[in-house]
């Protein structure tokens, strides 16, 4: 009798144990193997060198590069390329062995890499602007860009700030709406524009590139 009860209190303990690890496994959001972070993009982690990005995706899925930054030829490798998911490595050093990651990229709208709120390639100043709790964003100025691109520069301490930051990137401007010729020739001087200025009610802004920084 005795050991009939101890097997049965046995059986209780083993299902209570399976019940609990279940709960924890239920309650433990699961990991976005595409997500934004400061730890990294999708498979691309900020601590990798180039042997350990081999290693995770595969020599078939690197391309290695050049570009041009204010001059200096700087060495990038592109995971994934010409696909949606592609993702740029920028690396500190000049020749190989690639071992410091000093940025990564992605600037497909099609891609599938955001932060957990959302924001990713293509979102709108707007959307921006709500995950930053409606702080202003300061970025350059596209008038004055060699590219017409705007360079994010910083979040003024809104929620974007506070939880990445290691986050910057660039927009673009998709539409403007007959923006005053005043308005343009006060702004062409300045380096640096925030986006509650009163352009951006006439001007259409999306992110076309995200990209995180070691810090």
């Amino acid at each position: 009798m005795n050991k009939l009860f101890s097997i049965s209190l046995v059986g209780l303990v083993f299902i209570a144990c399976q019940q609990q690890v279940q709960k924890q496994q239920d309650e433990t959001p699961a990991i976005d193997p595409n997500a934004i972070t400061c730890d990294g993009i999708g498979p691309v982690k900020t601590n990798y060198s180039y042997s350990a990005l081999d290693s995770v995706v595969g020599a078939d899925k690197l391309q290695n590069g050049t570009v041009d930054i204010d001059g200096n030829a700087v060495h990038i490798t592109k995971v994934f390329p010409n696909e949606a998911e592609e993702i740029t490595v920028y690396w500190a050093e000049s020749q190989e062995p690639y071992r410091t990651i000093t940025k990564i990229a992605v600037a497909n709208n099609f891609g599938p890499y955001q932060t957990p709120e959302g924001l990713r390639v293509g979102s709108t100043l707007n959307e921006l602007k709500e995950y930053n709790n409606f702080m202003p964003v300061t970025m350059t100025n596209f008038y004055n860009s060699l590219d017409g691109y705007a360079t994010i520069i910083g979040f003024n301490g809104g929620d974007i700030e506070t939880k990445y930051p290691c986050l910057g990137g660039k927009f673009d401007i998709v539409k403007q709406r007959g923006v005053d010729v005043r308005t343009l020739d006060e702004i062409k001087p300045e380096k640096e524009l925030k986006s509650s200025h009163k352009l951006f009610n006439s001007i259409d802004v999306e992110v076309v590139e995200l990209s995180i920084s070691p810090r």
